[in-house]
């Protein structure tokens, strides 16, 4: 059995999706994981000593670097097979797996597209990564013939609150109702909170995109934030076979990158409907786009606007041309196809995490809706997403 040493902190609970697939992708190959974080109280001399200790009695075949806070490079034993995960400095030589930037801004942009006219994208002036993203979503904005302000804020990408004053300043100057893509779930939070200060409803004067899909920060606000979601399982399986790679005999070296698996979708970019002059449906619908991914029914959508069940219905149609039951079932059909979309999708969890009160339920809907299973759509877009890569 090999054995690798994973050396990370493990301080963003979105990366718990990358290294599940790395796990997974281990078991396959009868490999184990150890797992050491960088102690950053300890000197650059002390930590390499500690390091060496760990190796010395480990003794393993392959080493995983990820983020280690202080950016300073741990170099393992020479001839050890050898992968860095998104880090800025990874030591000279070395195979690399790094998201694709780019593609982060681009799936925002068409996520954003659908509505408005006036854009604008919050990035962090001190990150180069972050310049991707940025100039990767104006472009697709402006390539769609719409208006985007660009926006750089100090502060760094993990203590992005200190620049709060500054995202609520540049907010006021921006016409509304305005598309805003944050660079980072994080900085999405700030730009929410900076929002909600000004007493700007979300997303009926603001639409807001971040990037990472971090749930316990997506779902910290009353409006959930809605995220790019990374392709994780494309990251571990790309880590893993570059190890393999090396484990063979084959030199280190190069450049992988993965990309966006698509967008989760919650209540900031929903905006199907201009706003309603009624209060009881507005309530329905904030309602509707907070909790859609739980089982809540038609009984407590009514609930919600505290009318009748008849006078509701027919409110929430006038309104919206739907019924309330499809404005629920749009909206985790939605949520469902982004989700069938990850190599890594539980099938049997789908029906909880799509609010869905029953898995025969959801395969119904699925085979009313598609003429298929979800087993076979989702061979069908793999195969196809497949085709146009090549």
């Amino acid at each position: 059995m090999k054995t690798i040493l994973v050396y990370t902190l493990r301080v963003n609970s979105s990366y718990y999706g990358f290294f599940l697939s790395l796990l997974g992708e281990g078991r396959r190959r009868g490999w184990r994981f150890a797992w050491v974080e960088p102690n950053e109280r300890e000197s650059a001399e002390e930590e390499r000593k500690r390091l060496a200790r760990v190796f010395d009695v480990l003794k393993p075949d392959g080493f995983v670097g990820g983020y280690i806070g202080n950016g300073r490079p741990v170099i393992p034993p020479a001839g050890t097979p050898s992968v860095w995960v998104d880090t800025s400095k990874p030591p000279p030589g070395v195979t690399t797996v790094r998201h694709d930037n780019a593609s982060f801004g681009e799936a925002a942009a068409k996520a954003l597209l659908d509505e408005g006219q006036n854009f604008a994208v919050f990035g962090l002036k001190s990150h180069k990564w972050s310049g991707i993203r940025e100039r990767a979503f104006a472009a697709r904005v402006r390539a769609a013939g719409r208006h985007c302000r660009i926006v750089r804020l100090p502060g760094d990408s993990s203590h992005p609150y200190t620049a709060l004053e500054d995202v609520r300043d540049e907010l006021r100057k921006l016409p509304r109702p305005v598309s805003v893509f944050a660079v980072s779930d994080k900085l999405a939070a700030v730009t929410l909170m900076a929002a909600e200060s000004l007493g700007w409803r979300c997303p009926n004067d603001i639409r807001l995109v971040g990037v990472d899909d971090d749930e316990i920060l997506c779902m910290s606000f009353t409006t959930p934030i809605s995220s790019v979601h990374p392709d994780w399982a494309q990251g571990g399986r790309l880590v893993a076979e570059a190890l393999e790679e090396q484990m063979r005999g084959e030199p280190p070296g190069g450049e992988y990158l993965y990309g966006a698996a698509g967008v989760t979708r919650r209540a900031t970019t929903r905006l199907p409907y201009v706003r309603p002059k009624d209060k009881r449906v507005e309530r329905a619908l904030a309602f509707i786009a907070s909790d859609y991914d739980s089982p809540i029914t038609v009984e407590d959508v009514v609930a919600a606007m505290g009318c009748s069940r008849s006078l509701a219905k027919l409110r929430f149609r006038e309104e919206t041309g739907k019924t309330i039951l499809e404005a629920l079932e749009e909206m985790r059909w939605e949520r469902l196809l982004v989700m069938l979309r990850r190599e890594d999708a539980d099938l049997s969890a789908l029906p909880m995490q799509c609010g869905f009160r029953s898995a025969s339920a959801l395969r119904a809907l699925f085979r009313r809706r598609t003429g298929m299973s979800m087993t076979e759509w989702r061979k069908r877009w793999f195969l196809s997403a497949a085709d146009g890569n090549r």
